[in-house]
């Protein structure tokens, strides 16, 4: 799996998860969504760590898999 999406794979994989801008800024300890938004549309790249942790705790981690 890319540890580097694209804003548009972010946003596709947010919204499978069914959760909104400020869930998913909410699960990577972001303080607002406004960060969030900011990945989503292509003004500024999450960061690899960030990525893994939503991925891991929406359950869309290709080799961690939570209980």
């Amino acid at each position: 799996m890319n540890l580097q999406p694209t804003a548009e794979e972010l946003r596709a994989l947010r919204r499978a998860a069914g959760i909104s801008q400020s869930k998913a800024a909410s699960l990577v300890h972001l303080s607002n969504g406004t960060r969030w938004y900011e990945y989503e549309s292509g003004k500024r790249n999450i960061d690899k760590a960030r990525f893994e942790l939503f991925l891991i705790k929406t359950g869309q981690h290709p080799t961690v898999k939570t209980s």
